[in-house]
């Protein structure tokens, strides 16, 4: 699969949240709030992002290795742990050498999230030398004058999308008052994060 349509097989799930939570919020009362799908459904979509990023550094890094990709310096930093390197030097076929690097590339971006700008800005530097958020802000439609103010707008929109998602994914969406209550969502709120993230994937797979 490629990392597209890895993103949209997530994405088809989140949908069926979004489903879910019209349909209750269509048959329930006051007494039971659906809020929670809401929830549930930002940081579906923001893992979504996240798996999109991964797999495409990680298909792109091998396909740099096989000799199918120009190199660039990012990839050229990249470090392989001993044993991999022992791996590849002893591979019988040019398959097993890829795996036992794809293997290596896994384990070592298993650690790290795609889910800010930076950080996504240094995972597409292992596999291209392109400016990535400026080059979204003139496939959008920016000028030189001002693509790098409307590449921040960009960054600055999923910043906070990526901020809501650590608080419901780690402080239980609650404010920090007494008493401690949940922040208020809305389906447009989900709507626009939603938005935000698919337009910004489908920038980077033409771009990258």
């Amino acid at each position: 699969m490629t990392p597209i349509t890895y993103f949209e097989a997530v994405w088809s799930r989140c949908n069926e949240i979004k489903g879910l939570h019209a349909y209750l919020d269509g048959q329930t009362t006051g007494a039971l709030s659906p809020d929670e799908l809401l929830r549930s459904e930002w940081v579906a979509r923001v893992s979504a992002l996240d798996l999109f990023v991964h797999e495409l550094i990680s298909q792109k890094m091998v396909e740099i290795f096989e000799g199918r990709r120009p190199s660039c310096p990012g990839y050229g930093r990249f470090s392989c742990s001993a044993e991999t390197i022992h791996r590849v030097r002893d591979a019988t076929s040019p398959l097993d050498a890829s795996s036992a690097f794809y293997l290596d590339v896994k384990n070592k971006l298993s650690r790290i999230t795609f889910q800010s700008p930076d950080d996504i800005a240094d995972g597409v530097r292992m596999i291209s030398s392109c400016e990535l958020w400026n080059e979204i802000a003139v496939r959008r439609g920016a000028e030189a004058n001002n693509k790098t103010k409307i590449a921040k707008g960009l960054k600055l929109d999923l910043s906070l999308v990526v901020e809501r998602r650590n608080k419901i994914a780690h402080e239980g969406d609650l404010q920090p008052t007494i008493p401690r209550t949940p922040w208020p969502i809305s389906r447009s709120d989900v709507d626009f994060a939603a938005t935000l993230i698919e337009n910004i994937v489908r920038d980077i797979d033409a771009i990258v």
